[in-house]
């Protein structure tokens, strides 16, 4: 399952080399954060596949298709052979299926604004894109989102709580109400989270996420 659901996701070529992608994030929402110059995936049984963005020059993509082809790259060595200054190293998990629904979470659409803005006004311009957009309310009020923050042939989870209402189970029923959601539409639910972010992880093993791979993205800021 890992190496098919990477390549699936990161929809490399043949060559390992997939299509320059643009020099924003693939958000559903606005211009999204600057892309990497570099992605990198990397499955749990060693697999590599890999993709640039479109500001990477081709003497760059030369140099950097060569470490990588040779099987014997060092993800923390990568951004010093390649004159790059910075690396997020995240762990990827999906879900293989079979989640429940919980109660005290529904579907959120552009008509809960005005309720959404209450505790959650960054997020009010995400609801007609993220979706499916799930909240978890609490004596009236939004507590917990979880939307698809990335939406391709799978989709991710992004998840917000407020902070007066964290560890009290929100976010892992609101991430279950959205991969029960996700899996109804026939889509593969995906998660990541930095690899030192123990809490985060924790939470959507909680939630059946299976480990896959790993992804290393280089900036050159």
């Amino acid at each position: 399952m890992d190496y098919p659901l990477l390549y699936r996701v990161l929809r490399p070529r043949s060559s390992h080399i997939r299509p320059a992608f643009s020099a924003r994030a693939n958000e559903p929402w606005g211009e999204g954060v600057p892309a990497p110059l570099l992605l990198v995936g990397r499955t749990l049984r060693g697999e590599t596949v890999w993709r640039f963005g479109m500001q990477a020059e081709p003497g760059f993509a030369g140099r950097a298709q060569a470490l990588l082809s040779s099987g014997a790259w060092d993800p923390d060595a990568v951004p010093d052979a390649l004159g790059l200054r910075r690396c997020v190293h995240e762990v990827c998990l999906y879900h293989p299926g079979g989640a429940p629904s919980p109660a005290g979470c529904r579907l959120l659409t552009p008509r809960d604004a005005a309720l959404l803005a209450e505790t959650f006004p960054e997020e009010v311009e995400e609801l007609p894109a993220a979706t499916p957009f799930v909240g978890r309310l609490l004596d009236g009020r939004i507590v917990c989102v979880c939307r698809s923050v990335r939406k391709g042939r799978a989709y991710e989870a992004g998840i917000e709580t407020l902070a007066s209402c964290r560890r009290q189970g929100h976010a892992l029923c609101a991430l279950s109400a959205w991969t029960a959601e996700v899996l109804r539409l026939g889509v593969v639910p995906l998660y990541a989270a930095h690899a030192d972010n123990a809490p985060s992880l924790s939470l959507a093993k909680k939630a059946g996420y299976l480990p896959y791979a790993h992804t290393f993205e280089y900036f050159c800021d």
